[in-house]
């Protein structure tokens, strides 16, 4: 229990983030995220101006809550540029030089290896300043709530709220809800949806102090990029999954609405505010219900799906009691149950498990028409949950 306080204390720093590498467009998975979030715990500047990020493996597992092999594995295949798909190299930004008013692409992550249980991340040279030694210009994020979000969606949504509201709040002295509108395009591109591909065409628009986006939406198309090129599959697949990924598991309350130009979707409009000290008893209380979903996923992965687990925790309040009563009891039960779930279900609502004279036992697995699942693999569950 003490080594699980010591944990949490870990996971409750904060981290300094440039508000240019956060605006900036461009992509990267969640995991070069989350351990450009780790790495500034421990950093330094070598020889050559580069910034270096250590990171060991036992923070790596505590970070993670990892017990299995495969993170390392995971770890190994990021930092290999000829592994095919995506790698720490992949995270590459867009930034408009201040000087003079150019666009500038930029690889992040200019060398990476993992040897010895240790994790060591070298920074380009050319984001030195944004990254270390910030007085102005950052926002402070935190570290668990990074950590805590799946999706790289989710992640990049959390960077830029946060940094548009603290910004604001600092600028206009003003508590409460705050208003932020994106043009849709703009949206996709600093979500890394869509990128600028290596057109020349679609930088100089960028580089413009006002950029016609409907021009630039034209250009992105044309280079084969249509990933939720509707606003409906948008909405479904990033914006709403993002909003109550973010409301259940960090310090801010999002909420949106499509700005229209006539039937057309032409931007998001995000409202954002703060959870008081009640929302965040609420936030680790989720804690609280991922680790229980975990034991219950151990428990009955044999005869249910994640989801129906899910329904099934969400049915009892996550009392893990009560559900292993019910399970228990339909273990035991001496007619074959049709629909495990809705029996699961029906058993925590009427507490059937308190009857005193119990079903005699049936012979192993008769209780259910379905064979056991055999198919599942595990590591890749989890890459897959680390990933996304």
């Amino acid at each position: 229990m003490k080594e699980e306080k010591r944990d949490q204390l870990i996971t409750r720093q904060s981290y300094k983030k440039s508000n240019e590498l956060i605006n900036a467009m461009g992509k990267g998975t969640a995991l070069s995220q989350k351990l450009f979030a780790i790495g500034m715990q421990h950093i330094k500047i070598d020889e050559t101006n580069n910034v270096v990020a250590t990171i060991y493996g036992t923070d790596l597992r505590k970070m993670f809550k990892s017990t299995s092999g495969s993170l390392y594995e995971h770890i190994e295949a990021l930092c290999d540029r000829q592994v095919k798909g995506a790698t720490i190299f992949d995270w590459n930004l867009l930034m408009k030089d201040k000087a003079n008013g150019k666009i500038e692409a930029h690889q992040v992550v200019t060398d990476a290896s993992f040897k010895n249980g240790t994790l060591t991340l070298r920074y380009n040279n050319s984001l030195t300043d944004k990254i270390v030694n910030l007085q102005k210009d950052y926002t402070v994020l935190s570290l668990s709530d990074t950590l805590s979000l799946k999706s790289v969606y989710s992640l990049r949504l959390y960077e830029m709220l946060k940094s548009a509201f603290d910004y604001k709040k600092a600028i206009e002295k003003i508590d409460g809800e705050q208003v932020f509108d994106y043009n849709l395009t703009e949206l996709k591109l600093e979500l890394g949806i869509i990128t600028s591909g290596g057109d020349n065409k679609i930088k100089a628009e960028l580089e413009k102090d006002f950029p016609d986006y409907e021009k630039i939406d034209e250009l992105v198309e044309k280079t084969g990029q249509t990933k939720y090129k509707e606003y409906k599959i948008f909405n479904r697949n990033v914006l709403s999954k993002a909003k109550d990924e973010l409301n259940k598991k960090t310090s801010l309350i999002v909420d949106y609405e499509p700005i229209k130009s006539g039937r057309k979707t032409v931007g998001i409009r995000f409202f954002v505010d703060k959870k008081d000290v009640g929302n965040s008893i609420k936030k680790e209380k989720q804690i609280n219900k991922d680790d229980i979903l975990d034991d219950l996923i151990d428990l009955m992965h044999d005869y249910f799906k994640v989801k129906e687990i899910k329904e099934i925790a969400e049915c009892a309040d996550y009392d893990i009691d009560k559900i292993k009563q019910a399970y228990d009891y339909m273990q035991s039960y001496n007619t074959t149950v049709d629909v495990p779930i809705a029996f699961m279900k029906d058993c925590i609502k009427n507490e059937y498990y308190n009857n005193k004279a119990k079903p005699i036992s049936p012979k192993k697995n008769s209780f259910n028409n379905f064979e056991q699942r055999t198919d599942i693999n595990f590591e890749e569950l989890e890459k897959q949950l680390l990933d996304n």
